[in-house]
């Protein structure tokens, strides 16, 4: 044998031994090492009415939430994801509440005078819908990361901007109907303008996931009320305007959350 070969040899032996001598006197382990935890993308809702507007307007069923102090702050939070290019794009979207929650959030939409919402200890009027609240006692590191801006990159949608806001809400009403979800209308400022607009995900698209293509109008001023209602019936055909409940049961409604930013659209 060349000398390498007889090193090779003898270290194979050696191995051989000492495992011979482990197998009984010890056990070996199995370590698994686990990756830490991305942050989910953050968005910051503008106030507390538009928080509960986006976790409970239009839903079937309750919601679960979060409550965790960050920095001072009552930070009332809701965990949701659209599909996106490669696997689903989680988001953290949150907001401050001035006081501490109990344990439920209270909604409805269809009172006379518009929106009420009210933090409440028990779930049991039937005029509401209710979310209840899970009340972190550590922080996990995903969140607090997500909320001080340290969160991955993120590949922008494609962008299709349409020409009024009906076209937008012809697109959330086959997507309720077929599919039972309703997408919101994010509205936000790029600069001067008010965009208003909605991700939606295209399966299976090349080698992606999805398309997620984000279809959005672009205006002077903000929207005039929370919601959008829509119907389309003889004789005068498509009605759109702004409503600020969802009492009229005849309409198709879409729901308006403020934002401060929404970090996949483009700059």
């Amino acid at each position: 044998m060349k000398p390498q070969q007889v090193r090779s040899v003898q270290r194979i032996e050696w191995w051989t031994s000492k495992l011979n001598y482990c197998s009984g006197l010890c056990v070996l382990e199995t370590v698994f090492f686990v990756e830490p935890v991305k942050p989910p993308v953050p968005v910051q809702v503008m106030d507390m009415q538009s928080f509960a507007r986006l976790a409970l307007a239009l839903t079937e069923g309750s919601q679960i939430l979060w409550y965790f102090k960050h920095k001072g702050s009552n930070i009332v939070g809701l965990f949701t994801a659209y599909m996106y290019w490669d696997g689903d794009l989680p988001i953290l979207a949150y907001t401050n509440a001035e006081v501490p929650p109990k344990p439920f959030l209270a909604y409805r939409s269809d009172a006379t005078k518009g929106e009420e919402w009210m933090f409440t200890d028990e779930a049991s009027d039937t005029r509401y819908r209710y979310a209840s609240f899970v009340e972190l006692k550590t922080i996990p590191p995903a969140f607090t990361e997500s909320l001080d801006g340290k969160f991955p990159d993120v590949a922008h949608p494609m962008l299709a901007e349409v020409e009024d806001i009906k076209s937008i809400v012809r697109i959330l009403l086959p997507l309720s109907l077929r599919e039972g979800t309703l997408f919101p209308l994010w509205h936000f400022k790029r600069g001067k303008k008010h965009i208003v607009g909605t991700c939606i995900p295209f399966e299976h698209y090349y080698e992606a996931d999805a398309l997620p293509v984000f279809f959005y109008v672009s205006t002077d001023n903000p929207p005039e009320q929370p919601f959008v209602r829509y119907i389309a019936v003889k004789p005068d055909g498509e009605k759109i305007d702004y409503s600020n409940s969802t009492t009229d049961a005849k309409f198709f409604y879409a729901k308006i959350v403020d934002v401060k930013d929404m970090p996949i659209f483009p700059k």
